[in-house]
């Protein structure tokens, strides 16, 4: 069967999604019908099934998970809603998938029916087909629709039904024929969750935990780990059983053909030549493993929808067909009886893991009844004290031993999952504890179904017993795609457990993973998994990888590098294939290495792992690379870049939007300093645009806690900065603060600096970081743990430089250092326009840096506008500003400047203008905002009306200090704008064509800026970080908030009969948000900041609610009278 195709998968996608918004919004509707969040049966609720069922489910919904409180008798619906959803859903999906692979079984006749005969027995009994299909997958899969299940029998409004019965037969055929598409189908139920969770900044916990690890698994990743595992396993013995294949096979090719089984071509299975020159398995023969497949145990502790178990179950049929020479039906049911295994964090995707496997086993045989599968969700909790949980066993001592172990044990599974060891925790509990004591369970089960609660309890007993078997198991494989979550991102509970139990591999859920499932490997077993590759190379790993490399026999690694998932773009996630085996290594112990990282889709790096040839590297060679690192390519015996260098962590605030600015936003240069920040390209001199908030010497940041100071020993000193991600791109660095995204390489000896120099411009230096660390971010350590010739480097920069390194030059008017002359500028219109509106670069007003003077005056100084306010056309008696820009452009260029010269700069803006007049009328701006990274400081306001009025405003001059910004718009709406609607007015008694346009915009202009003036919502401005009682009233705004906050009325403010959602009164609308900024406020009072008090994102006014969650939202609004209010309690407060 082959894989769905992106278009029929993006098909499921939509309708999964879609599905998931309709199913949750038809349960809630039926809850609320039944009552079970409310504290008693609605009055209308007079039949004795229906009030059982309510009691059934807010008994189901506590075992969910879902809170009741004793005084009001309520309760929460939350986790019980997201059940009746899923389980509604996922029955008619199920249903489909059976009847479009012809294994829907009418269960009077025993008989596999068709979509078409399914449809037809449907019209005969006069229901419609999918509740039919439902009923009928329903008491196929027992093991995954429980019977009595009070979820099954809630019903879902007929319009929430007839949606999903749309939406599900909207889908074409072959999603459902399709090998891969149930592994889809999870991922595409948590899309949404997933990005709102991430959105969000909140630690990870239970609730959080499955979506945001849920990532469908790539078939050629699975495969080749498979191949490589059980596939090298099989072909040891074949060529241990035939020695003339491996001295006499040809290539690779041969040798997988000679081993294949039918159904089973072990693609992915590599081969190297020993030094006798016989064929081996490139990852070994897995000597430590039983003889025999019967024998094998496979395991997938993060099974998700079933990925893994459904790839080792078709290589598992395919052996112990071989080897014992059963028929197909026998052997699918030996295996799913005796080799494989699965555990789950989330129960729904258990279900689905559940059902993918029974569908690949019917799919093969047809259906049958299968035996009991091994698979068992990790994640389920008692959520009940411990005295009512332990009051299910009655007074059997047996049974309530073992429930207390339970409880024990999976009083946090929701967070914990499969990294419960019943092992460590039970003191070598051994897993026939647990197998003993499923019957007496099934007994407890069977007393308790008449109490609801106690019958959950019971079920949800029986599910942990069965999960407790397996995470105390060990087994011969262990495959997986480890979950991926940094340890700052997790909750408390999840860090602490990592802290304690995995202390060298705490760095991640996925290298704590790592570590566990080696725990479950039996000795001499292996795991064969996907993780992210960052763990192999970074610092905070190397515990864990000295521990493997000295403890464990490396079998595979496979880097693959960015781009590897078909639904990840770019560099989001870096991984690796690796398998490690469960046993001290031989003192000649080899690994095979495969880098795919400069493949670039995931197409191309499955040939790659097929094709490429292997590295066949010494184990013990790995602990003598910096740090331990594992490299798939060959060391050097160069000394390191550290011996001559140190290379330094930067800095952040905790809160970027507010702390780090770009230069042309301020004005004050004693409170903020030049900031180093990345460069997207190498060259001498960049990333000099930021400036950060340093008043007091950096007391505020010295006192946050959600600050990050490093880098003193850098600061005042010269080296190399390097960016820290992509391609390493490289500047002179000249000793200011900098960004934490880079790094200076500082040299201990200066005259060292242009050979380092040399070396980090290179392309060597990027490829020498990068076999070492393929993170997307590599770390500051890093980038000095790279070989480093000296000499060559020496001579390197001796004949590139022969007058030394360059001085401190930028033709950029985005860098700081910027000579602020429209000549010789990258932009010389852009820079022409500012100097006409006053403004001035850095350098140009008093500032210096390193090797880098303030600069005197120049001709243009006589040029500025007085007030920033250069209207487009003539008015107040100054010249058009297409007149003045072009006497500018003459004084900057001096005898070159001519028609023919301002052409050319026109043509390099990629503008269609034919004059200076129509750029400024039609492209300026927004050429100004792409410029200027969206933060403009010149603005270009106007009334929206071709031939209307227009002006360029300098913002430093509206946002001035001491009244002075309000000044300037009120200038400009009385004084130039006045005058020209004065203007208008006279065309108009003189019946000028257009006048009367001209004028009606003009005034709608007017009063729009009035509004501002005013400031009134929505044309407040809004400063998160200060309190309400410093919040500006009115158009008062202060400079040292920024272009983002301060811009805000004026985007808001719209033209008469605006086109366009987006259209405002500036020339072309800003890219900013307001919405909410990354990072979590410190507890604040709720007085001062309500808006950090659970803001609903819509009340304006907003006075707090009853929690704190220091959700940092720029979008808030406040009236004047609001922000007076606070005033007055805050001067009867001091």
């Amino acid at each position: 069967m082959p894989a769905l195709a992106s278009k029929p998968r993006r098909d499921l996608e939509n309708a999964v999604k879609q599905a998931r918004r309709a199913a949750e919004a038809g349960a809630a509707k039926a809850l609320d019908q039944l009552a079970v969040g409310h504290h008693e049966p609605w009055g209308s609720m007079k039949d004795p099934e229906q009030r059982r069922l309510r009691n059934r489910l807010r008994a189901h919904g506590q075992q969910l998970g879902d809170g009741r409180d004793p005084q009001r008798g309520t309760q929460s619906i939350t986790r019980l809603k997201g059940e009746v959803a899923y389980e509604h859903w996922h029955r008619m999906l199920f249903a489909r998938y059976l009847a479009e692979n012809d294994l829907l079984i009418e269960p009077e006749s025993g008989q596999a029916m068709t979509m078409d005969e399914c449809r037809e027995l449907a019209r005969e009994q006069g229901k419609d087909w999918l509740p039919l299909a439902c009923a009928y997958a329903e008491a196929m899969l027992p093991e995954i629709f429980r019977r009595g299940d009070p979820v099954l029998e809630v019903t879902l409004p007929p319009e929430t039904r007839s949606e999903l019965e749309d939406v599900l037969n909207a889908l074409p055929r072959e999603v459902f024929v399709a090998s891969d598409s149930l592994g889809w189908v999870y991922q595409f139920w948590q899309a949404e969750r997933k990005d709102e969770v991430n959105a969000s900044g909140n630690k990870i916990g239970a609730d959080e935990l499955p979506s945001v690890t849920q990532l469908f698994t790539e078939d050629y990743m699975v495969d080749f780990l498979l191949d490589n595992t059980l596939g090298a396993w099989h072909a040891g013995k074949a060529l241990a059983g035939n020695p003339d294949l491996a001295a006499s096979a040809k290539d690779e090719a041969e040798l997988r053909a000679a081993v294949a089984l039918p159904g089973c071509p072990w693609n992915y299975l590599r081969f190297v030549k020993s030094q006798d020159d016989r064929w081996a398995p490139a990852a070994g023969v897995f000597a430590g493993w039983p003889k025999t497949a019967k024998e094998l145990t496979c395991l997938d502790p993060c099974m998700g929808s079933g990925h893994f178990v459904v790839a080792m179950f078709e290589r598992l049929v395919a052996l112990r067909i071989a080897e014992e020479k059963i028929d197909e039906a026998s052997a699918v049911a030996a295996v799913i009886r005796d080799n494989l295994y699965g555990l789950e964090i989330d129960p729904r995707c258990t279900q689905i893991g559940a059902f993918n496997l029974a569908l690949a086993a019917w799919r093969r045989v047809g259906y049958r009844p299968l035996p009991a599968m091994n698979l068992a969700c990790s994640g389920l909790a008692p959520n009940t004290s411990e005295a009512d949980w332990l009051k299910i066993a009655g007074g059997d001592g047996n049974i309530q031993n073992g429930m207390s172990r339970l409880y024990r044990l999976f009083k946090n599974a929701p967070v914990l999952g499969s990294l419960i060891n019943p092992r460590v925790a039970e003191n070598e509990l051994l897993e026939s504890a647990f197998h003993e004591l499923q019957p007496l369970l099934e007994k407890a089960l069977a007393k308790e179904a008449n109490d609801d609660t106690a019958h959950e309890m019971a079920v949800t007993a029986r599910g942990l017993a069965k999960a407790a078997e397996i995470l105390a198991g060990q087994f011969t494989l262990v495959a997986t795609n480890v979950p991926y979550l940094l340890a700052r991102k997790q909750c408390p509970l999840l860090k602490e457990w990592c802290d304690r139990y995995h202390a060298d591999a705490k760095a991640d859920l996925a290298t704590a993973f790592v570590e566990r499932g080696l725990g479950f490997a039996a000795t001499g077993g292996s795991v064969a998994l996907v993780t992210p590759q960052n763990w192999l190379y970074l610092g905070s790993s190397k515990k864990l990888r000295e521990a493997l490399l000295k403890n464990a026999s490396w079998n595979v690694v496979a880097r693959l590098g960015p781009g590897a998932f078909e639904t990840i773009g770019g560099e989001v996630v870096n991984v690796a294939l690796l398998a490690i085996t469960n046993q001290l290594p031989a003192v000649v112990a080899q690994l095979a290495g495969l880098d795919a990282a400069e493949e670039e889709s995931p197409a191309e790096k499955g040939a790659a792992l097929s094709e490429k040839p292997l590295m066949i590297i010494p184990q013990d060679a790995q602990l003598q690379n910096p740090d331990a690192r594992i490299l798939v390519g060959e060391g050097s015996s160069l000394p390191l870049l550290e011996k001559y260098s140190i290379a330094l962590n930067g800095m952040h605030g905790g809160d970027a939007q507010r702390f780090r600015f770009f230069f042309w936003e301020i004005c004050d240069w004693q409170m903020w300093t030049p900031f180093q920040g990345t460069c997207e390209s190498t060259m001498p001199y960049s990333g000099r645009e930021h400036v950060f908030f340093w008043p007091e010497d950096g007391k505020i940041h010295h006192e946050n806690p959600q600050a990050f100071v490093k880098g003193y020993a850098a600061w005042g000193k010269r080296g190399v900065v390097v960016n820290m991600m992509g391609q390493l791109p490289a500047s002179l660095y000249s000793g200011e603060k900098f960004d934490i995204s880079c790094t200076p390489i500082v040299p201990h000896d200066t005259d060292n600096l242009a050979a380092i120099w040399a070396f980090c411009s290179s392309l060597d230096f990027s490829l020498s970081v990068r076999q070492i660390d393929q993170s997307l971010k590599v770390t500051n350590a890093t980038l000095a743990k790279i070989p480093f010739d000296l000499a060559h480097w020496q001579k390197v920069a001796a004949e590139k430089y022969p007058h030394g390194l360059p001085k401190p030059y930028s033709s950029d008017p985005t860098q700081w250092l910027f000579n602020g002359y429209p000549e010789g500028s990258d932009q010389p219109l852009q820079v022409a326009v500012a100097r006409l509106l006053g403004y001035q670069w850095p350098r140009q007003t008093g500032s210096s840096f390193p090797d880098c003077p303030a600069l005197k005056g120049d001709s243009l100084d006589r040029l500025p506008d007085k007030d920033g306010i250069v209207c487009l056309s003539a008015t107040k008696g100054e010249a058009p500003a297409g007149e003045r820009l072009n006497a500018l452009l003459s004084a900057a260029f001096g005898s070159e400047w001519s028609a023919t010269k301002a052409r050319d700069l026109l043509a390099a803006t990629d503008s269609d203008a034919k004059t200076l007049a129509e750029w400024l009328s039609e492209d300026f701006f927004a050429q100004h905002c792409d410029l200027f990274h969206q933060r403009p400081f010149i603005w270009h306001i106007w009334d929206g009306l071709k031939g209307g009025f227009s002006a360029l405003v300098n913002y430093h001059r509206l946002a001035a200090g001491d009244g002075a910004g309000k000044r300037t718009l009120e200038k400009l709406i009385y004084t130039y704008l006045g005058d020209w609607i004065d203007a208008q007015r006279k065309a108009q008694k003189a019946e000028i064509e257009g006048a009367d346009a001209r004028l009606t915009a003009a005034e709608h202009l007017r009063r729009q800026l009035e509004a501002i003036l005013t400031g009134e919502p929505p044309f407040d401005l809004f400063v998160r970080w200060k309190p309400l009682h410093e919040q500006p009233i009115g158009w008062n705004p202060d400079i040292n908030d920024g272009v983002r906050l301060n811009i805000r009325p004026f985007i808001t403010a719209k033209p008469l009969n605006a086109r366009g959602k987006n259209a405002c009164i500036l020339r072309a609308t800003p890219k900013v948000s307001w919405g909410k900024d990354r990072g979590k406020e410190p507890q604040r009072a709720k007085a001062d900041f309500p808006w950090f008090w659970t803001w609903d994102e819509a009340t304006a006014d907003f006075k707090g609610g009853s929690a704190f969650d220091g959700n940092r939202w720029n979008d808030c609004h406040y009236s004047n009278a609001a922000k007076q209010a606070a005033r007055e309690r805050r001067e009867q407060r001091s």
